[in-house]
């Protein structure tokens, strides 16, 4: 591929990017600690949503015990990864619109 057809997509990726974090900051933003070492991430941010009764869209960001951080996002499709969403927000950017407004 010709270097100045990737330079274009490098800024295309760019710009969606950008637009699915802007979206996304606008919704509501929880944050849990993870428990234990054998439960992972996504188990611990299922149950967080359970036990809290959270309604979508919110980001969930869990805090590791190792000292590290991931992020869920949780639409009424169902719960992905934050950057898979940021990726893919014109999935997501209809029910969110309508929260953020």
């Amino acid at each position: 591929m010709p270097k100045r057809i990737r330079q274009k997509l490098g800024r295309y990726h760019f710009k969606r990017r950008l637009r699915g974090k802007v979206l996304l900051s606008k919704v509501t933003s929880f944050t849990c600690y993870q428990q234990n070492h054998q439960e992972k991430t996504c188990t611990t941010a299922r149950g967080f949503i359970h036990n809290n009764n959270i309604q979508p869209p919110c980001v969930i960001t869990i805090l590791k015990i190792s000292g590290s951080e991931e992020k869920f996002s949780l639409s009424n499709n169902g719960l992905f990864r934050y950057k898979y969403a940021i990726d893919n927000h014109k999935l997501f950017s209809p029910k969110i619109a309508s929260v953020a407004s």
